[in-house]
C-alpha cells in the first residue's frame, strides 16, 4: 500500500519533524514511529498536538485504557481502516485485552469483553453516538449514571469516538498503511482472515 503523500522516514527528518519522531520513539520505544504520525509530519505542528490528545486520551483519563482501545477497534472496523485496527488491536492486547476480547471489539460485541457493566454500556453508547449521535436519548444518559457512569466518563468516552474516527479518516483518505512493526491483526493476518 503506498500512501498518497510522503511519510518522510526518521532518518531523514530533520527540524520539528525531527522533535516530533524523537518524541515519538521516546514514548513509544526506538523504532517505534507510526506511519499515522508520519503522514502528519507534512504538518509537524498539527502532528505534535494530535499526538498529545492521544496521550491525554489514553494516559490521562478515568476510564481503562482497554475499554478506550476496544471503541478505537471496533470504529476501525466499522470505517474500513485497516491501519488502524492492527494498531488498536495491537494496543488491546497491551492494555491486557485477550485475543477473543479483540475479536469480540471487531464484531461489536461489548458481552465478550472482560469489562465492568458501565464499560460494556459505554462501549454500546460509544457505538450507537458513532452511529448516529442524535438518537442519543435521556434515557440513555439515565441508564448510564444508573450504572455510575459520570459526565467525565460520557466526555472520554465520545472523545474517544471523535478521535478514533479522526485517525480513520486521516490514515483512509491518504492511503496510509499499516505499521512494518506490527503484524497483529494486519491484513492478510490469520488472525484476519479467521474473521473473515
Amino acid at each position: 500500500m503506498t500512501a498518497y503523500i510522503e511519510l518522510v522516514p526518521p532518518e531523514d527528518a530533520t527540524g520539528p519533524l525531527k522533535e516530533l519522531y524523537d518524541d515519538l520513539e521516546r514514548v513509544r520505544g526506538a523504532g517505534r514511529v507510526s506511519n499515522l504520525f508520519k503522514g502528519y509530519g507534512a504538518f509537524p505542528e498539527l502532528a505534535k498536538a494530535n499526538f498529545r490528545r492521544l496521550n491525554v486520551l489514553l494516559g490521562q483519563g478515568k476510564l481503562s485504557v482497554k475499554l478506550k482501545e476496544a471503541i478505537l477497534t471496533a470504529l476501525a472496523e466499522i470505517n474500513h481502516c485497516e491501519y488502524c485496527v492492527s494498531f488498536h488491536a495491537t494496543a488491546m492486547l497491551s492494555a491486557g485485552a485477550s485475543d477473543e476480547e479483540v475479536k469480540a471489539a471487531l464484531k461489536f460485541d461489548p458481552d465478550k469483553l472482560q469489562l465492568s457493566e458501565k464499560e460494556r454500556a459505554l462501549f454500546d453508547y460509544a457505538m450507537k453516538a458513532n452511529g448516529d449521535p442524535h438518537s442519543i436519548t435521556p434515557a440513555d444518559i439515565e441508564a448510564l449514571k444508573a450504572l455510575g457512569a459520570t459526565d467525565w466518563d460520557l466526555v472520554e468516552t465520545l472523545e474517544t469516538v471523535n478521535t478514533g474516527n479522526g485517525f480513520n479518516t486521516f490514515a483512509g483518505a491518504l492511503n496510509i498503511g499499516t505499521d512494518s512493526f506490527l503484524s497483529y491483526m494486519a491484513p492478510g493476518s490469520p488472525e484476519r482472515q479467521e474473521l473473515a
